[in-house]
């Protein structure tokens, strides 16, 4: 992804059996960071992409507890979602588990960002899933 000129994140989405359906799971996805952010702006940013794809009610709902899970951002790390059968969120940073969301609706909001028809990057959607 690339945001005005510069190189934002490679984003890559793994699931079973290598589709993705809105809502399915379990499924893997790893965004691998090509500059240095603090969490607070990722979470500013998840935010943003949330009321850009019509979430307005999510905006600031995690913000406590993605403050609390994210690490700033290295070039080169990685933030990697992994959620269960039931939806259930797991983070990794860096393939090290760094927090647990349990709410089972966070997971597919999370993911409309980058996944949903509303998202900000059409291109990428495409390349995520495979088109």
């Amino acid at each position: 992804m690339e945001y005005l000129f510069w190189d934002v994140y490679d984003a890559t989405l793994y699931t079973p059996s290598g589709d993705y359906a809105f809502g399915e799971h379990p499924v893997k996805f790893k965004l691998t960071y090509l500059r240095d952010f603090d969490a607070k702006d990722i979470v500013k940013a998840t935010n943003e992409q949330w009321e850009h794809i019509g979430k307005k009610n999510l905006v600031g709902k995690y913000d406590d507890v993605l403050l609390s899970i994210w690490p700033n951002i290295g070039k080169g790390d990685s933030l990697t979602l992994i959620t269960d059968k039931e939806g259930k969120s797991t983070f990794l940073h860096n393939d090290s588990e760094v927090g647990v969301i349990d709410d089972v609706a966070f997971s597919s909001d999370f993911l409309a960002i980058w996944l949903g028809k509303n998202t900000s990057e059409p291109a990428l959607r495409k390349k995520l899933l495979g088109n």
